[in-house]
């Protein structure tokens, strides 16, 4: 089928002025937005449409989508469509597609600077047509600013025509959308005040409202730790294990998501040591002792710390008060009040940088003032020191 030579045609509604399209309608206020708008030049209509909600907020992607198609039996052919989308929205990669005679994705020319994307098909134009039903329409998505502020923002629509000798400009169309503000966020770390280097602690934020969606990224003081952990119930826990020692200014810094801000916890301190020196405890104990006079116990704790304590016991039961480490090495005088073999242990507290220990038991004969053993009595509250 021939294509007819038409007229220059200049439509009666591309005569408003060019808004800028990064103002609100109503002097910014949000309002109830418009999604779809009809206009009409020649023998050709062409209806824009936001699909889906028409409040969204920032972050969030929204799609619009032109149907093209014909008033009368003159087929008509469009070689150009540009779509006019709200300054600082940004085209979402591989959204473009066109629907003519078969659907088809399609490469588009990408205007950021004056926020269009166009779609062409010089070589062989998309034909309208009532004669055999041929109708044309492009479907288009953009990412929301993550920082777009509260109002409502318009679009335009644009296209070129095949043989016509002028743009069709209806910018704006009239289709406009309500950015909504997002709700505030707060978010709270939870993390050990010491930690020791080579084992695991669990840091953990807390975001309220509470969220599914987001990540939080830890860090020490700008320095990211781990990877972003995402956010379910308003949580988020890293398990981390520090390499060095020193005094950590941790924070937690919240994403958000689309509705709600990101938040940044206040820092908290982790003070991060070398892990304990493990330690060994050998008591030294007479063999034979006799009831009613003084005998020393002494512990030996290797490697020789200043610090802690040792708690000697007969048995489970602590005879007296804990003795102080002092260059490795903690004595008591103890007088066995009962006769009979006595199991002396003796258990170190540990101190810092050194983990406590527990020596293996040493027996004592407690013999009665006859020199004669009193048997395997038990130990009651009879010690004395």
């Amino acid at each position: 089928m021939s294509r007819p030579v038409m007229r220059r045609v200049v439509a009666a509604a591309s005569a408003a002025a060019v808004v800028a399209l990064g103002l609100g309608i109503g002097g910014g206020v949000a309002s109830a937005a418009q999604t779809s708008a009809t206009v009409t030049t020649a023998q050709i209509k062409a209806t824009k449409t936001l699909l889906g909600s028409g409040s969204v907020f920032p972050g969030e992607v929204v799609t619009y989508r032109t149907d093209f198609s014909v008033t009368n039996a003159i087929d008509a052919y469009l070689n150009k469509i540009t779509d006019v989308h709200p300054a600082g929205f940004t085209y979402v990669p591989g959204s473009a597609k066109v629907s003519a005679a078969s659907t088809s994705s399609v490469t588009p020319s990408v205007d950021d600077a004056n926020n269009k994307v166009s779609v062409s098909n010089s070589a062989s134009a998309w034909m309208l047509s009532k004669n055999v039903s041929r109708t044309v329409s492009l479907e288009v998505s953009y990412k929301v600013p993550d920082n777009a502020p509260a109002g409502t923002l318009n679009s335009g629509l644009t296209f070129d025509v095949n043989t016509w000798q002028s743009t069709q400009v209806f910018n704006p169309i009239g289709v406009t959308i309500d950015v909504k503000a997002p709700a505030s966020t707060t978010t709270t770390l939870t993390a050990p005040a010491t930690a020791v280097t080579g084992s695991a602690v669990d840091l953990t934020a807390n975001v309220s409202p509470a969220q599914d969606g987001g990540t939080v990224q830890f860090k020490d003081g700008d320095t990211n730790i781990g990877a972003p952990a995402n956010v379910a119930a308003g949580k988020a826990t890293l398990s981390h294990t520090f390499a060095a020692t020193g005094s950590r200014n941790i924070t937690a810094v919240y994403s958000g998501v689309p509705g709600f801000t990101g938040s940044t916890s206040a820092p908290s301190t982790v003070v991060v040591a070398a892990p304990d020196a493990p330690t060994s405890t050998v008591l030294s104990a007479v063999s034979d002792a006799q009831a009613g006079t003084s005998v020393s116990l002494v512990a030996a704790v290797t490697p020789a710390p200043n610090g802690g304590t040792v708690q000697f016991k007969d048995g489970d039961t602590p005879i007296g008060g804990p003795a102080t480490v002092t260059g490795g090495k903690a004595t008591l005088w103890f007088t066995f009040n009962l006769a009979g073999d006595h199991p002396i242990t003796a258990v170190y507290s540990g101190a810092p940088g050194f983990k406590g220990s527990t020596s293996a038991p040493t027996t004592v004969k407690v013999s009665d003032g006859s020199g004669t053993g009193g048997g395997n009595g038990s130990l009651s509250s009879l010690f004395g020191s």
